[in-house]
């Protein structure tokens, strides 16, 4: 009678089909599990935590000179002093949310993105924005403080 071997040997073969089947669960999976994190990123998400706060405090009076429009980045506003008295707008264009920039000469806003123009008062003079630049409500207070309000 012949010897058989009575322990077998582990096959550490691999077919090509069995390969690219893991390979392709693998795939899915991958997807899947990427998937699934970004959904419970979008349900769990509070918001957005890059926008001013609802108040600023913009300077002094003494730091926006009459007849001139200065760029206030804490919140994101054009703050425009005429001869009548200070207007706020915000800076960010309401067509995709680029933040416009002042025209040469300084009269109006441009967004550097798909240039609309807006004027010296926020009102849309070309599009493709559909909509003026939003007022800001701006206040003096009497210490001569300038304060935004944003939201």
């Amino acid at each position: 009678m012949s010897q058989a071997k009575l322990s077998p040997e582990p096959i550490n073969d691999v077919s090509r089909r069995r390969f690219l089947a893991l390979l392709v669960h693998g795939g899915w999976a991958a997807a899947l599990g990427v998937l699934v994190y970004q959904i419970g990123r979008f349900l769990g998400a509070e918001g957005l935590q890059t926008g001013p706060s609802p108040l600023v405090s913009a300077g002094n009076l003494a730091d926006f000179p009459p007849e001139t429009t200065t760029y206030v980045p804490e919140a994101r506003a054009w703050v425009h002093h005429s001869t009548e008295a200070l207007t706020s707008l915000d800076a960010v264009c309401p067509h995709l949310g680029c933040l416009v920039q002042q025209k040469e000469g300084g009269g109006g806003f441009r967004c550097p993105c798909h240039g609309s123009e807006f004027g010296i008062e926020g009102e849309l003079e070309r599009g493709p924005a559909e909509r003026p630049l939003r007022q800001l409500e701006i206040q003096t207070q009497p210490d001569d403080t300038v304060t935004i309000r944003t939201a």
